[in-house]
């Protein structure tokens, strides 16, 4: 016996928007070095320079600092100064690696993101 209100149908390809889009790709763009995730920050070294009042890492890595994404007066942002480079904002402003940080601060793609963190090489 069926359940008559099971409205789980199989998604059709392309039904949600924003998914199966095909984008024009710029055929032109160079592509970014096959070692570029090596050739990224120290990731203690980049976000002393870019996090305001950044505090001593602790046992594992992570450092708390005021947030440059809003007005923080309070230390509500940790970073793993440590390895990874990633960092959460407990104010509600997200997450993600070195590389999301530095698109978020600056308004950058992810191309010229990676570009301007290891020095525009190719």
């Amino acid at each position: 016996m069926t359940n008559p209100r099971n409205t789980h149908a199989p998604a059709k390809r392309g039904a949600v928007v924003g998914f199966g889009e095909s984008r024009p790709r710029n055929s032109s763009a160079p592509r970014l070095p096959e070692n570029w995730r090596d050739r990224l920050p120290d990731a203690a070294a980049y976000y002393r320079e870019h996090v305001e009042k950044l505090s001593r890492p602790n046992a594992t890595g992570w450092a708390q600092g005021a947030c440059p994404f809003h007005d923080d007066r309070n230390a509500s942002l940790s970073v793993h100064v440590a390895g990874s480079g990633g960092w959460r904002c407990f104010a509600g402003c997200g997450g993600g690696d070195l590389v999301g940080f530095h698109m978020k601060r600056h308004g950058l793609d992810f191309r010229s993101a990676v570009r301007s963190l290891i020095g525009g090489a190719r």
